[in-house]
Parts: C-alpha cells; structure tokens; sequence
C-alpha cells in the first residue's frame, strides 16, 4: 500500500504544480530556523555544552513533545519538505509531556510556514479527552477535523484537499534561550514515529530515529555569538525535518539500510 500511495504521488505531482498554491502570507512572529544534526552518541556532550552556553528556559526547561502530522492522501506536505521546496507548510496538532494522569489535555493546532529559512507558526488551543490521544483511538485524529479546518481558515490557509491524521511523532527537548539575541534552542533526541494513518499502516510497531537536533530560532539568520562553540560538536547546517524524515522511515521497506538514519547519511557520517 505505501508502494502504491507513493507512486500516486508523483502521478499526480505534475498536474498540481500549478496550482496547489494556497499559501498563506507569512504572518505572527516571523522568526529565522536553523538546525543541525548530531550523532546520538554526541547528545550527552551537545546538551552539557548548550547548559554552558546558553541559560535553561525559564518555563519550560525540559519536557516530552507529541504532534500529530497531517498530509493530504498524496503526501504533498511531505513532497514539499523532501524536495527542499522554498514555500512550504505542515500542518499539526501538538500536546505536551505525559497525558495518562489527565482527564483532559490542552491541545494545538499550528500551521507552520515557511519562505527560505524565513518563517511563522501560527496556533490555536483546543481542551480534549485524553483518551483521544491514545491508539486506536488517534487514528481518528487528536481532534475533531472540523476544528483543524476552522482553525486553518483562521490562519487565511484554506488546503485544496482534504487532510488526514499522518504520523505520530513523539521526542524528547531540552530548551535554553539566547541571553544576547533572545533566540530559543532546542535539543531533541530520541525521536520516535509511529503511523496513525490505516492506508500506510504496516502493522509496525514506532520506529526510533538515529540522531538528534539542535534547532536555533532567532530573529536573524546568523548563529548567536554565544553558540559559536557549536563547532566543537562537529556538525554543519542540515536541512533537516522531523516529519519528512520520520515518513521516509517510515515508507522504507523493513530491514533497508539507512532507514532510520536522514537522508544521505550512512552509519559514519
């Protein structure tokens, strides 16, 4: 079934090139993105030096981060992403930390977009059951899809087709915050996916992603003075997307080489 989803994808590719345009304007806080990848083993090492660098956030210092991805039946969020397009969009549903002690759990809808390395993220909050956000009960979406669509017309993005619940992407983040510029980092490891949608479903239990992320977001596209350390950890800028590589994993047949690992990287790089 993937094999067939992905050869529908780009069957259809050529015919909405022209007009899958619906793209809202850049709007919120613009903010500038930058990211790096790291070698699980260098996690320990890149958080002790983001702690020496940079002062822990002050609300929210460390934590568990849940979003549900949506994509159309043809993946074209995810084609976007995976061809480094320069206007592109994800659209998700994010919660927050362990759910299981609540009744109900706070809930949000973001529109994210981006032009270049220039970007927005747009959100609203929901309250839902918590037993909304629990298999099988997901597959369904966090939330009712008549709440997704208000809130995306609230952002002035009206999708040409109809989304569906994707994947399922749960990690780990450590945040700190840039004394000189404002900026926020982030630390993400232990990156873990799993498909909500039963068309891609290949009974698989989730996968756990190679590596780790650092995100910088900023208000200019140049590395804080602060984090000019970074060169110690040996890494370089990476386009890198928690939701394009997490779907190519997933897409992968069982057992290939490099499956849990972002494209182009092999076991030493």
């Amino acid at each position: 079934m993937a094999h067939d989803v992905r050869a529908r994808r780009n069957d259809v590719m050529i015919a909405w090139s022209g007009i899958r345009k619906s793209q809202p304007a850049l709007s919120g806080s613009q903010r500038f993105e930058r990211k790096f990848y790291l070698p699980s083993s260098a996690v320990p090492f890149a958080a002790h030096l983001l702690a020496h660098c940079c002062p822990a956030d002050r609300r929210y210092a460390r934590g568990t981060i849940h979003s549900v991805y949506y994509d159309t039946d043809n993946l074209d969020y995810y084609d976007e992403s995976e061809q480094g397009q320069r206007i592109r969009n994800k659209v998700r549903v994010r919660w927050y930390d362990d759910s299981h002690n609540a009744d109900t759990v706070p809930v949000f809808i973001e529109l994210k977009s981006k032009n270049g390395f220039a970007g927005s993220k747009q959100r609203k909050q929901h309250v839902v059951s918590a037993q909304r956000l629990a298999m099988p009960a997901l597959r369904h979406g966090p939330i009712p899809y008549t709440h997704v669509v208000n809130a995306l017309a609230e952002f002035d993005y009206h999708p040409h087709n109809q989304l569906h619940p994707m994947l399922l992407i749960t990690y780990q983040r450590l945040r700190f915050v840039d004394p000189l510029t404002g900026s926020r980092i982030s630390l993400d490891w232990n990156i873990r996916s799993t498909l909500v949608y039963p068309l891609l479903n290949r009974g698989e239990q989730s996968l756990t992603m190679e590596g780790a992320v650092i995100e910088i977001k900023g208000p200019s596209n140049e590395i804080p003075l602060t984090l000019h350390s970074l060169h110690l950890l040996d890494t370089d800028w990476s386009r890198y997307s928690k939701y394009a590589t997490c779907m190519q994993s997933q897409l992968e047949k069982t057992g290939s080489f490099g499956r849990l690992l972002p494209s182009g990287r092999g076991e030493n790089s």
